[in-house]
């Protein structure tokens, strides 16, 4: 047999041990995961208690909020940020701070991470949540009060499980847009009720609460910026 045939032959050995070596690794790692948690493929970076929540970044990427009696934070663990530790998470006075770098370069990564949910947090309650530059989602929520306060190019999204709500209070600025509305998985009706709100909107920043039936109102809207508002909360012309 030639010398070049060896070689070739080696490497090729070489390649296929490699390849099993990982799939046994991926496979141990595999039948290690608890399969009846909904988000084993998510590594948890933090399992301290909070109620609040501050976002630094982060738009670049989808970040998911779920009521839970056990809190944490989690990363996609196939997604290399996982591994490089991209995403920091510490708790202060109550309050989980969650910093991303937003320093992405690659393209092709970027449009990755905008079509997927990179970050998962789970906590049984969030009483305010504050973002500059992020995209931030609440899911199947069932408490009835909340503080909303986001800057920057950022998008919030509530979707509630409950129909009613006693208070919510939004401050917005800069590009950022805010959402409240029914989860789809309520199948009852797209509308809610609210006691009280009280929202801020500055620069350019819109509000969309068109699904709320609202009994008392406080608005301080600029010139830019908008509101969504039910026919029903515009005739009880409770505005201040």
């Amino acid at each position: 047999m030639k010398l070049s045939t060896k070689i070739l032959t080696g490497m090729l050995l070489l390649f296929i041990a490699g390849l099993f070596i990982s799939n046994s690794i991926l496979k141990r790692e595999y039948d290690k995961a608890d399969k009846s948690d909904l988000y084993w493929n998510y590594g948890k970076i933090l399992e301290q208690p909070f109620s609040h929540i501050n976002i630094g970044g982060g738009n670049i990427t989808n970040i998911a909020f779920e009521q839970s009696s056990k809190p944490s934070v989690r990363v996609y663990k196939n997604w290399q940020g996982y591994e490089k530790e991209v995403v920091k998470a510490f708790v202060k006075n109550d309050t989980l701070f969650l910093k991303f770098p937003n320093t992405y370069k690659d393209i092709f990564e970027q449009n990755w991470m905008g079509w997927n949910t990179l970050v998962r947090v789970f906590s049984p309650q969030l009483l305010s949540v504050t973002g500059t530059d992020t995209k931030f989602e609440m899911f199947k929520i069932k408490q009835k009060s909340i503080s909303i306060n986001m800057t920057g190019k950022s998008t919030f999204e509530l979707e509630s499980m409950s129909p009613e709500f006693d208070s919510l209070h939004i401050i917005q600025n800069d590009s950022s847009q805010v959402v409240f509305e029914m989860s789809p998985d309520y199948k009852v009706s797209e509308a809610f009720h609210v006691k009280f709100v009280e929202a801020d909107l500055k620069a350019v920043s819109f509000l969309d609460i068109g699904h709320g039936q609202i009994d008392s109102l406080k608005l301080n809207i600029a010139d830019g910026s908008g509101i969504l508002l039910s026919g029903g909360t515009l005739k009880k012309g409770k505005k201040l």
